[in-house]
């Protein structure tokens, strides 16, 4: 009853200042230990510690099986796809991956082809065979890439796959097929690829033939850069249509125009006039392909060693891209033989000199080599 009428004064006052017979409280001398608070709280709240397993190596997982097992991967190579997709779920996706493999590797599609395709472009790992894949192939077999230019096409770039039929590939062959093989009568729509692969099969086939040498073409922009090129080539006096505006607008698709610009540079710095290249790239496009070196080694070889004057180089640019030490010295070696085995020389010279450098082995071997002694 006492305990239960004290006041809040009294009790402070026996805490601080206790009767005598009571000891006082000396915290300093508890036996007990004090914990700290916020490790009382952090042990009370905290859950158990436990020691973390690594994740699965991506080696175990179906996906990476596959790639290793029949695509030829690397363990490290499959590591890092695996990293982009991790896995692919269900039984299903595998079946429709192993006929996209399949399907790609019966239009020619070599290993090194579809690990850059997979590795490049591990979207198509998910992406359906029928209604992706397969339409797409059929599309370029539909325009005339069949047999040998597809597949040509599809191990120097099978990125191409990834664009969109409607979208992209029927658009951007409808313009190469108007640029490259032009037929004024006739007039596609872009979303009828039926007449598109009519159009193109039935005309030149330059823009198919353009297409397997460089398939990459497909993935530049139309206004910005196919456009673009057409002037180019334009600019070059090349007539559009012909096959020569087919090899040059190739070549520059290869190119960047700041490299194009830098080319036509060398040209100029090696002595030839404005009008003068103009006659090289639009007689041989390749050209622009040569390193400046190469171009000078065999120029001064040509004018310098063998004196042939500058008319022969713009008549036959191609001579600036021989090897000098397979092509033109062998053959200009056996030319001279020729001349001084004959004496009156008129029937070494019913040849010129570029008609000997850019016949055939077969034909070379033939109508020279077979004339000269054998050495001993």
């Amino acid at each position: 009853m006492m305990a239960a009428t004290l006041s809040f004064r009294s009790v402070f006052t026996l805490i601080v200042k206790p009767p005598k017979h009571i000891p006082a409280f000396n915290i300093l001398s508890f036996s007990h230990p004090i914990q700290c608070p916020t490790k009382l709280f952090s042990e009370f709240y905290s859950t158990p510690r436990t020691p973390i397993s690594p994740p699965p190596s991506f080696e175990s997982t179906p996906l990476a099986s596959f790639l290793l097992d029949e695509c030829g991967f690397s363990p490290d190579e499959a590591n890092s796809i695996c990293r982009k997709k991790r896995d692919l779920p269900g039984h299903n996706f595998y079946d429709n991956l192993r006929q996209t493999l399949l399907f790609l590797k019966g239009k020619g599609l070599n290993d090194i082809g579809v690990r850059k395709l997979f590795s490049e472009y591990p979207t198509i790992l998910r992406s359906s065979f029928r209604g992706t894949v397969k339409p797409k192939v059929e599309f370029l077999e539909k325009i005339g890439l069949t047999g040998q230019k597809l597949r040509k096409a599809l191990n120097r770039n099978p990125l191409f796959l990834k664009l969109s039929v409607s979208r992209t590939l029927e658009p951007r062959v409808c313009f190469l097929q108007s640029v490259l093989d032009p037929d004024p009568t006739a007039v596609v729509s872009n979303s009828e690829s039926d007449k598109i692969a009519s159009k193109v099969v039935s005309n030149h086939s330059l823009t198919t033939s353009v297409i397997s040498k460089n398939p990459r073409i497909l993935s530049l922009s139309t206004a910005k850069i196919l456009a673009g090129l057409v002037k180019d080539v334009e600019g070059m006096g090349i007539e559009k249509g012909s096959k020569a505006f087919a090899r040059a607008y190739l070549r520059l698709s290869m190119l960047n125009r700041d490299t194009v610009k830098l080319k036509l540079k060398n040209l100029r710095e090696l002595g030839f006039t404005e009008e003068e290249v103009g006659i090289l790239v639009k007689r041989f496009p390749q050209l622009l392909g040569s390193s400046e070196d190469k171009l000078r080694q065999n120029l001064k070889f040509l004018v310098e060693e063998w004196k042939l004057p500058r008319n022969f180089i713009l008549s036959l640019p191609a001579v600036l891209c021989y090897s000098i030490e397979k092509r033109l010295k062998p053959r200009l070696n056996a030319l001279r033989a020729l001349m001084i085995m004959d004496k009156s020389s008129e029937k070494a010279m019913s040849y010129p000199p570029g008609r000997y450098i850019t016949m055939s082995e077969e034909a070379f071997h033939r109508k020279v080599l077979s004339r000269l002694p054998v050495a001993t």
